[in-house]
């Protein structure tokens, strides 16, 4: 058991580091707004906690943001409009 929790661990950070090498912090923090919408999936797939509206749109919201904030979804940009010359 101490043998599966030193390499699990030992894994686990190996894959951190080389994730915040690649893609930065600001993107990895991200990872811990997914938390709630993990125990919610486990809580009803494997609990058979019922599942209700507000608690999908809270999912939807978190994963929309996420989306947001790495990057995954962007809006278009407007061109600037450059002043008329007096």
């Amino acid at each position: 058991m101490i043998a599966l929790a030193v390499i699990g661990t030992a894994l686990a950070q190996i894959i951190l580091y080389r994730v915040l090498r690649s893609d930065g912090s600001a993107r990895v923090s991200l990872v811990t707004y997914l938390l709630p919408v993990t125990a919610l999936f486990y809580g009803v797939v494997l609990l058979g906690e019922p599942l209700t509206w507000e608690e999908l749109a809270g999912m939807v919201l978190i994963l929309g943001g996420v989306a947001l904030g790495s990057g995954a979804v962007r809006f278009a940009r407007r061109q600037p409009v450059a002043a008329p010359s007096p």
